[in-house]
């Protein structure tokens, strides 16, 4: 793989690339900006005195051009695929997270049959999600992604899709503003899909007691991060290896499973993205810098997965990847 040239462009000063899910984030906006021909987009990473940057180059001039296209863009893009397992009885809903798996195989074959060469969102949309492939014997549902951090289904029966969402209706354009281009303040008292380590916060080392309290004790989230980054799940595929499921930028030969992406300078568009996203040099131990470096790639950041209980995983801070 060649990487194009390096250039200039719009430096999106609040996305972190050190953070899960800041470079999440970045992979979604590039993501969504490539769906449209208006738009050729290409994105790389700048090295500044805060730390790694994403570059965005093409189609874009200034941050209010971009955040008013990012609204009006995700405004319009359906969200039904985000309702593929949702059961209406009576007066109530259920949205759970994975649901079953010949509901989920319906839901990929009618996506496939509609997806053109340019047009397959919603397939990849349900490739992120998961694979129908060996469901799980106890329950019937599809094995999911690693990037599922929440309960399957809440006191409500609403799980990660339910609240991805949501996410996405709230989200404004003064929202993605601010996660874009400010240093992030964490005051979005709205559900989050736990991709942030910060969201780890242990009831052992809080200042009260979180059961007793009605509003959050700390930081929240980042709204509009949250609802970029979900759209970077269509760059992420689960796919079935032997009878597990395995999550594209996933180290499972580690203990715990940990999250692995490369920060790569050049400037490159949406598939060449994949491609790097999946690269397996990523995933070897020792890392070959050299053959990485060869393709771009400068740094590659490690995630921890850690589960403070049953219901619930978190990423550990990240480091690079020695």
């Amino acid at each position: 793989m060649m990487p194009a040239s390096k250039g200039g462009g719009l430096l999106l000063s609040g996305l972190d690339g050190s953070n899960p899910l800041a470079f999440l984030a970045a992979v979604g906006t590039l993501r969504v900006l490539a769906d449209t021909a208006r738009v050729r987009v290409r994105l790389g990473w700048s090295y500044t005195p805060d730390g790694w940057r994403p570059l965005l180059s093409g189609g874009v001039s200034n941050r209010d051009q971009l955040s008013c296209l990012l609204a009006t863009l995700m405004g319009k893009s359906s969200d039904s695929v985000f309702d593929s397992g949702k059961v209406v009885s009576g007066t109530s809903e259920s949205n759970k997270f994975p649901f079953k798996a010949d509901i989920f195989a319906e839901a990929l074959s009618a996506a496939v049959d509609q997806s053109g060469l340019f047009d397959r969102r919603e397939a990849d949309f349900l490739a992120g999600f998961g694979t129908e492939v060996h469901p799980d014997k106890k329950t019937g549902g599809f094995q999911c992604t690693r990037l599922k951090m929440v309960r399957t289904g809440d006191s409500n029966g609403q799980g990660m899709l339910f609240y991805a969402k949501a996410i996405r209706k709230a989200t404004s354009r003064q929202d993605i503003h601010k996660a874009l281009f400010h240093d992030w303040d964490y005051g979005d008292k709205d559900y989050s899909l736990r991709w942030d380590p910060i969201e780890d916060q242990r009831y052992a080392l809080r200042w009260s007691d979180p059961s007793k309290k009605k509003s959050l004790d700390g930081p929240a989230t980042m709204r509009a991060a949250n609802s970029l980054a979900i759209e970077a799940l269509r760059c992420l595929p689960t796919v079935p290896v032997d009878s597990r499921p395995r999550t594209t930028g996933f180290d499972e030969k580690v203990k715990p499973a940990s999250f692995i992406w490369p920060i790569w300078t050049s400037i490159v568009g949406i598939e060449i993205v994949r491609s790097l996203l999946s690269l397996r040099e990523l995933c070897q131990t020792p890392l070959q810098r050299g053959k990485l470096f060869a393709m771009g790639v400068e740094e590659v950041y490690g995630a921890p997965l850690v589960r403070p209980n049953q219901y619930y995983r978190n990423f550990a801070p990240a480091r690079p990847v020695p």
